[in-house]
């Protein structure tokens, strides 16, 4: 279930059915607020070493909290109806209490008062109550709307890993930085060769949503080291996932434009827990497996977790899906995508005006190409589907392991330490080489449909090599120690010593060797430094219908390959102190401080074997720079309790400034204001606005130049041989955006447990950094937007064309094989890094939750939607401010999750409906409407009520998501898949069946 963190307010005629088992009074009280969606504030020392009876039954949420607190020296204050601060009441013989305290107790629920149960061991659990959009502890003021998913909601979803749960969300758009993006070609502002999982908060970018461990910075993930891969993190440790939509640069620094997503993971946990899942598409062959252990000790000063995690995910192949098994989409609606690279292949030639191949004649199938004569080749085309055997998904396997623990060391001092390692294994198959081979009469398969001597065949080598074989493996670790003091008064000072890596490694064989392929052709002779002989081995047979040659032959021409190896790194030091400045007219005001530091590093080595007789290596990029930064908050009650008036009964402020210095570019500071305003019970208004920015990641600015060639659409049609460039570029600025978000929360007295919240939200991007030529490249020649970054040539008239073409072929960066002649060319293209880019959006977040109990049964009926008024952008420099809010690729303009959950003692059943608006495909001319979307998903789940040891504690989970496997809407793409993998899910129906045992 999805909803915001304030429609969590409820009131105390409001109904539960409590089930908290005796244990610690921290673990008692954690149980609590996920049962009530409360917020509960208390210092550590409260909590620290005290136990607390079980609570069971149906009852109001004050009842349940006396029981809890029943024999403890706690009282209880509310601070609004949503927000419990838990204080030390006053012990007996104490000295009278001053006017302000008789004030305060006025204020305070008292307690029960019997005698005070005997301390167990439970550690010095430290609990900072600090809200992901505040460094402050225990301010009971948020002045951001916050999204809450809770480890028991993340399980009603059905989901198997956190980037699942985190795609459900209205809020996170899907169009970068994920498995299916990265496969299907349809996200080139992410290089994910590691192929792990993102969160794009609004659609800003992978890049522009800072993702945080505990409230942490991890290691960088991908080929440029700009996004938090979710796949590294085992879900079965996370206890909360809290998503903050909203800029908050001037609390966490650099990234946190489109929002911040905080993966608070379990700390402290009493015994063990086993889970297993096995799920499975009913289209395909795509199974899905997952082990989960949980173990956790406690003793008098301290504790100790660890959690391990398997999964293994098999591929889905393109085969599974009419919309992708092939590249004609006639049959759908579309247009076909077929290319005239096939096997049997197709005799083509130069086309003199466009500087291109194109097709002349087609070499006749059923035939082996021996003894083929000129008068059987067909004039035309033979066509092919080259992505008709890829993988959508790739096969994943995993091992996750996290350890945790904290050691109370003296009075008020506390250590702590935790550690993350991941495995992640994957495969896949990707498009077959294809090229234009040249054929001469060396060959002795040679046909020459007009007696030259030379004979260009564009040929696919689905049937002699197959699919390229794409594996790789990514490890990633995390070691964090820290020390927290009591300073006096309820000032705490928190320092940690964080040191973080993640290394991605990728290799892609089965791969065309140019070099090899000409001296199997015998287009060049016989090299004595191979192994490979034509005499001895043959001659590669390109006339026949593919399968026609030896395995020797198709050995030695297959023998590319290209591998990689990225590693990023970061040392962050980081040390907070916070606490109560003063007591103000309406309450505490709060001070945070703080100083960090840390060093970031990422480097990057390749090796490929595309021509030649020796594998190459790339150019290195090793890099790394220093960041400061000192940042200060403030949350200060101007109006409370004390001192409420009709139509302000609170007023809270709140302030944030961070400075941070980077070695590489220099200094940003960015400051947030905001303020909450309760005007009567059950009303909330919120504002709060401030900058953000993103610094340029290393490889944006160190990347070595680069030169390459390929084929795009040219005007007029077909298609131009045109060399790009790319690499990093050392003048670049930070992004720097602005953000407001404005919020109202209605949680009507009368009718426990509704509320409603709207937000609306409007963020200007600016300097984005980007490749707009290379991220919009089938567009490069034929969009007048990008004329800054091509530049036409014409080689054969122009000497200093010919000149420059050589110049770049001829560049030790340079991949272009030294064989293709350089009056090929038509046009350069820049694809190297710049500030060009702005985004404008607005919208509004809406959700709505009501909870109520009827007897025994429970029912909880949520819905969180997402309504995109503009997603304006401008590419470039001289183009125009275009609206991209529903377009291909884009975000829509609305996104809805809506849910209905029963229970009834041990049995309940979760309906959860999600909803993609249509849009439009503008890319196609004339532009086609693309259909909405909605699926259904339906989970049942039981729990055991038997007592005997077996049998406690096990509950059971089936899980249907897309319940009655609707397709994702039609779109007529050029890449040849029929679908968005933005905005649509290729998987169908998906059925799992969860078992999990706590002992």
């Amino acid at each position: 279930m999805f909803s915001a963190a304030p429609l969590h307010a409820k009131t105390q005629a409001e109904v539960f059915q409590f089930d908290i088992p005796a244990g610690t009074l921290d673990q008692g009280l954690r149980r609590y607020i996920a049962q009530t969606g409360r917020q509960l504030l208390y210092p550590s020392s409260l909590v620290s070493a005290r136990q607390a009876r079980a609570v069971r039954g149906e009852m109001d949420a004050d009842r349940a909290l006396q029981l809890l607190l029943n024999g403890q020296p706690i009282a209880y204050r509310k601070r609004g109806r949503n927000v419990i601060v838990l204080v030390a009441s006053q012990p007996p013989g104490s000295k009278a209490p001053t006017a302000r305290k008789r004030r305060e107790s006025a204020q305070t629920q008292a307690v029960p008062s019997k005698a005070e149960a005997p301390a167990q061991a439970d550690g010095s659990k430290e609990l900072p109550i600090i809200v992901t959009g505040s460094n402050i502890r225990s301010s009971g003021v948020s002045v951001s709307p916050l999204i809450e998913l809770t480890a028991e909601d993340i399980e009603k979803t059905g989901s198997g890993t956190i980037a699942e749960a985190l795609a459900l969300l209205p809020q996170n758009f899907g169009g970068t930085g994920n498995e299916d993006t990265s496969l299907t070609g349809s996200d080139r502002t992410i290089n994910n060769l590691g192929l792990g999982a993102s969160v794009n908060l609004r659609g800003l970018g992978s890049d522009a949503t800072l993702t945080l461990v505990n409230g942490r910075r991890v290691a960088g993930s991908g080929g440029r080291g700009d996004f938090t891969d979710l796949s590294t993190i085992p879900l079965g440790a996370v206890e909360k996932i809290e998503v903050l939509p909203d800029g908050a640069s001037a609390l966490y620094g650099s990234d946190a434009v489109g929002g911040v997503v905080n993966l608070l993971l379990r700390r402290d946990y009493d015994g063990a827990e086993t889970r297993y899942r096995i799920g499975s598409v009913t289209r395909g062959a795509s199974q899905d497996v997952q082990f989960g252990q949980l173990l956790g000790t406690r003793w008098q000063t301290g504790h100790l977790l660890a959690a391990y995690e398997f999964q293994r995910r098999e591929a889905l192949n393109a085969a599974s899906r009419a919309y992708t098994r092939s590249a004609d989409l006639r049959a759908l609606g579309g247009n076909d995508y077929r290319l005239f690279f096939a096997s049997p292949g197709t005799i083509v030639v130069l086309d003199p005006v466009r500087r291109t191949f194109v097709p002349a004649f087609a070499i006749p199938a059923g035939q082996n190409g021996i003894g083929l004569l000129p008068t059987s080749l067909v004039p035309g085309q033979n066509l092919s589907s080259p992505r008709e055997q890829v993988d959508l998904l790739p096969e994943q396997t995993r091992h996750s392991i996290y350890i945790t623990g904290e050691q109370k060391l003296a009075a008020g001092m506390t250590a702590y330490a935790e550690g993350r390692y991941t495995h992640r294994a994957f495969r896949h198959l990707a498009q077959p080489s294809l090229t234009v081979m040249s054929v001469t009469r060396a060959n002795p398969f040679f046909v020459s449909p007009n007696g030259t001597s030379v004979t260009n065949i564009a040929y696919l080598f689905d049937k002699d090599l197959g699919p390229l074989q794409t594996r790789g493996n990514v490890g990633a670790w995390s070691l964090t120690g820290g020390m927290r003091a009591e300073l006096g008064g309820d000032w705490q000072i928190d320092g940690f010593v964080s040191l973080a890596r993640q290394r991605d490694y990728r290799r892609n064989d089965n791969i065309l060797n140019a070099t090899a392929l000409n001296e199997a052709l015998g287009t060049t002779p016989d090299d004595p430094l191979t192994s490979f002989s034509t005499a001895r081995d043959g001659f590669f047979n390109p006339f026949g219908e593919g399968r026609s040659n030896t395995d020797a032959v198709l050995d030695f021409i297959g023998s590319g390959f290209i591998e990689e190896r990225f590693n990023n790194g970061l040392l962050n030091g980081s040390v907070t102190a916070d606490g109560t400045v003063f007591e103000g007219p309406g309450g505490a005001i709060k001070l945070a401080l703080g100083i960090q530091a840390r060093r970031e590093d990422f480097s990057r080595d390749t090796l490929s074997f595309l021509t030649g007789r020796m594998p190459a290596p790339g150019v290195p990029v090793d890099a790394n720079r220093w960041v400061a930064s000192a940042f200060a908050e403030i949350a200060a009650p101007i109006v409370g309790p004390e001192n409420a008036a009709p139509g302000i009964e609170r007023l809270n402020l709140s302030a944030a400034v961070r400075a941070e210095h980077y070695s590489d570019f220099g200094t940003t500071i960015n400051p947030k204001l905001g303020l909450s305003w309760q005007p009567v019970e059950g009303l909330l208004l919120r504002a709060s606005a401030g900058t953000s920015f993103r610094a340029p990641a290393l490889l944006e600015v160190r990347d070595a130049f680069r030169i390459s060639n390929t084929q795009l659409p040219a005007i007029g049609g077909g298609n131009r041989q045109v060399i790009s460039l790319g690499g990093g570029n050392a003048d670049l600025e930070p992004e720097s955006a602005r953000s407001l978000t404005i919020s109202a929360t209605v949680a009507p007295t009368r009718m426990p447990g509704l509320s409603f919240e709207t937000s609306y939200f409007q963020t200007r991007f600016r300097d984005r950094i980007g490749q707009p030529a290379n991220e919009n490249i089938l567009q490069a020649l034929t969009n007048p937007i990008f004329a800054p970054f091509v530049t036409f040539i014409d080689p054969v008239a122009n000497p200093d064309d010919r000149a420059r073409v050589i110049a770049l072929m001829s560049h030790p960066n340079s991949t272009i094989q030294p064989t293709i002649n350089p009056t090929v060319f038509s046009a350069i293209v820049d694809g190297r890094f710049v500030n060009s880019a702005r985004v404008d959006i607005r919208g509004f977040d809406l959700a709505a939750r009501y909870r109520l109990s009827v007897g025994e049964h429970r029912l909880v009926f949520s819905a969180n939607a997402s309504v995109l008024i503009d997603f304006k952008d401008q590419i470039t420099p001289i183009s125009p401010l275009i609206e991209r809010v529903g377009t291909l690729g884009n975000p829509v303009d609305f996104r809805l999750r809506a849910t209905a959950d029963w229970s009834w003692r041990a049995l309940g059943v979760n309906l959860a409906l999600n909803h993609v608006g249509p849009y439009t495909d503008n890319i196609s001319a004339p532009a086609r409407p693309i259909g909405a979307w909605t699926s259904l998903d339906i989970q049942i789940r039981l729990s055991s009520t038997e007592k005997t040891v077996l049998a406690q504690g096990i509950s059971a989970a089936l899980t249907i998501q897309n319940l009655f496997d609707r397709d994702p809407p039609f779109v007529d793409r050029s890449l040849g898949f029929g679908y968005d993998p933005a905005n649509a899910d290729v998987l169908g129906r998906f059925i799992a069946v969860q078992i999990k045992k706590q002992w």
